[in-house]
């Protein structure tokens, strides 16, 4: 995928006067805390299916790279002296040219909220990722945006619309609500593809699995680890069960 993976983390300098404050929140979003969750029977299980499911759930939870690079070096140098609302931006060369990255963090009284874009040279700004959080953890969303490829070739233009979402909540009743959005910015499909993850207070849950709008895979599993699959594709269905292990 086109990300600029640590990009963010070269080496550099800062003056004593731009030093970061302490008090610009970070994202607090737990995937390990997330995954704790799940019963022991289901990760521990040898069954294909349930191994399968505890990856998928695995794989829609990672935003490791995003929260990453929403994490502003050292070196970064500010705009202004206000805490909030405040625009960060560093640079790095590579491939023959200047990238320069502008952070934007701003609270309210109930959620933070961050921004990024990247420039190259001294050409347009565009999107790269904007996130908000709920200040008590209950609740937040990282968009990804792969507008910022333009800045390669303006052919590139089908992905100015094409995003990453990741959305979670935790409601009253301790329920886990987790969902991973492949955008397909086309009038034909709303997305290329979906997860839906609920895990429940007792750790039994469920997981769907969406490929070109279309329900493709269904697992749930109780707070024994015990569980069950059903798998769509074409007209054709296949069902299973497997056990706690």
């Amino acid at each position: 995928m086109l990300i600029l993976a640590g990009a963010l983390f070269v080496a550099g300098c800062n003056k004593e006067d731009d030093e970061l404050p302490q008090d610009f929140a970070e994202l607090s979003f737990d995937e390990q805390a997330i995954l704790d969750r799940l019963p022991n029977g289901l990760t521990a299980s040898d069954d294909p299916k349930a191994q399968e499911c505890v990856s998928m759930i695995e794989d829609a939870l990672d935003m490791s790279e995003f929260r990453a690079n929403l994490i502003v070096p050292d070196y970064a140098q500010r705009s202004s002296m206000k805490a909030s609302g405040d625009t960060w931006s560093w640079t790095f060369t590579y491939m023959g040219g200047t990238w320069t990255f502008y952070w934007t963090y701003e609270e309210d009284a109930s959620k933070h909220y961050w921004t990024m874009e990247i420039q190259f040279d001294e050409g347009e700004r565009y999107d790269y990722i904007t996130a908000w959080e709920m200040k008590d953890g209950s609740g937040g969303e990282v968009v990804y945006s792969f507008n910022w490829v333009m800045i390669y070739e303006e052919g590139y233009s089908e992905y100015e619309y094409l995003h990453w979402v990741y959305s979670w909540s935790l409601d009253a009743s301790d329920t886990y609500h987790f969902s991973w959005t492949y955008d397909a910015d086309s009038e034909e499909f709303d997305y290329f593809m979906h997860y839906d993850v609920v895990i429940y207070a007792d750790g039994s849950g469920e997981l769907d699995y969406y490929y070109f709008d279309e329900l493709f895979y269904h697992m749930e599993w109780d707070a024994a680890g015990n569980g069950s699959w059903h798998y769509y594709f074409g007209g054709q269905e296949q069902s299973g069960t497997w056990t706690a292990g």
